[in-house]
This record gives structure tokens, C-alpha cells and sequence, in this order.
């Protein structure tokens, strides 16, 4: 399959995948190494903004999201099993992300059922509704840059007091701000980029097989 090979957003996915991976170790193995929280929180924003490019540009926002849910279901098994907990306690990210796009074509849309993936975070997604707004905020981001700045400063510092960690996410700010001033998106060579299709679905399949390696290296080295 061939597309255009858009490097800022290439480089966006690996620096989201670098720093989740970070972050897993901490919370797998390390939960009480603050600095690899910190460096993680870095990961989710950029995911966020991921899913708003995704809406941006997929042909078809439902198979987006139907893709988005199953390997939601794929991951769940292997993500439990990774952070120790049972397997519907925590629902992994790809929940939020799913639903994050469900909210932001509501906001598109000006759906007035907005409010449901908002309801629906609140089973045990991962980040529950501030997953959801934060994913809200980066679709303002990119419709009004500054107004979407004030918007996930404002929506961080509203949970600062719940989730002391996570205003570390604002470090992401720069690197989102980066791509979306259209100066880190040009293509690698425009009129001759070949996209295959097996790497788009490479980040979806790293996370459920990450979490599994991780999962096996917990149980036979960390007792």
C-alpha cells in the first residue's frame, strides 16, 4: 500500500512508543522509580495527538475505531497479567484511545453525544476521563493553536492534585507543538513514498507483545 511517508509523524509514534515502553518498565518492575513515571508521561499525550491525526486522515473513522477496540481486546489479557491486576480491573489504553475518537468525531460533528465516551472511560479505562478530555484538548489544539495550549495546561493543572505525576506530561507540549506548526511534516520524498501497510500495524501489534515479554521476564526473573 503506498501513501505519503509523513516523517514528523513517524517520529511522534516512535518517541510515544519509546517513552510508554519507559514507562511500563517502571510500573512493571520499577513502581517506585519516579523518573521513569516521569519520562512516561510523556507517551500518552503524544498518543492522544496520534489519534487526532488519525481522524484527521483515515477513510474510514469507523474501521479506525473498530481497529482501535479490537486490539484493545487483544492487549487486555496480556496487559493485566503484566501490571498484576485482574483482567477487567484496568482497561488498557487502547480502550481510551478508541473512545477518544469516538469523542473527538462527536466534537466534529457537534454531536450531542459527546457525553457517552465520557461515561463509558469511567469503567476502569486507563486515565479514565482525563484520557478523553486530554484527546478532546489536542483535537482544539489542532483546529486552534492557542486556545489548545490553554486548554491542556488548564486540563492538567485541574488534576494536578489527583495525579501529582502526570503534569510531567506537559513536557510533550513542545514536541506536539513542533509537528503541528507544519515544521516537522514534510515528507521523506514527495511523489515517491511507499507506506507499506505492515508498519502502520507494527504499533498496534508492539503493545500487546511488549506487555507479554514483559510479563514473562516479571515472572521468571522478578519473583
Amino acid at each position: 500500500m503506498q501513501g505519503k511517508f509523513d516523517v514528523g509523524r513517524e517520529a511522534l509514534k516512535w518517541i510515544a512508543v519509546a517513552t510508554m515502553t519507559v514507562d511500563h518498565v517502571g510500573a512493571i518492575f520499577y513502581p517506585g522509580c519516579d523518573v521513569l513515571r516521569i519520562v512516561g508521561r510523556i507517551s500518552f499525550p503524544l498518543f492522544s495527538y496520534l489519534a487526532v491525526l488519525g481522524v484527521e486522515t483515515t477513510r474510514d473513522v469507523k474501521k479506525y475505531f473498530t481497529r482501535l477496540l479490537l486490539f484493545g481486546f487483544v492487549s487486555q489479557v496480556p496487559f493485566s497479567l503484566a501490571i498484576g491486576e485482574g483482567f477487567f480491573d484496568h482497561l488498557n489504553i487502547f480502550f481510551t484511545l478508541s473512545f477518544g475518537v469516538l469523542f473527538v468525531v462527536c466534537l466534529e460533528k457537534r454531536s450531542h453525544w459527546f457525553a457517552l465516551p465520557i461515561l463509558v472511560s469511567l469503567l476502569n479505562f486507563d486515565y479514565s476521563v482525563y484520557g478523553i478530555l486530554l484527546i478532546g484538548s489536542m483535537y482544539v489544539l489542532r483546529k486552534n493553536r492557542e486556545t489548545g495550549i490553554a486548554v491542556v495546561i488548564l486540563l492538567n493543572l485541574m488534576f494536578l492534585f489527583e495525579w501529582l505525576l502526570q503534569i510531567f506530561s506537559l513536557l510533550a507540549l513542545p514536541i506536539i507543538l513542533l509537528y503541528n506548526s507544519g515544521n516537522a511534516n514534510k515528507p521523506k520524498e514527495p511523489g515517491r513514498v511507499v507506506y507499506p501497510k505492515w508498519r502502520k500495524y507494527l504499533f498496534y501489534v508492539y503493545y500487546p507483545l511488549h506487555l507479554t515479554l514483559f510479563y514473562l521476564v516479571k515472572l521468571y526473573f522478578f519473583h
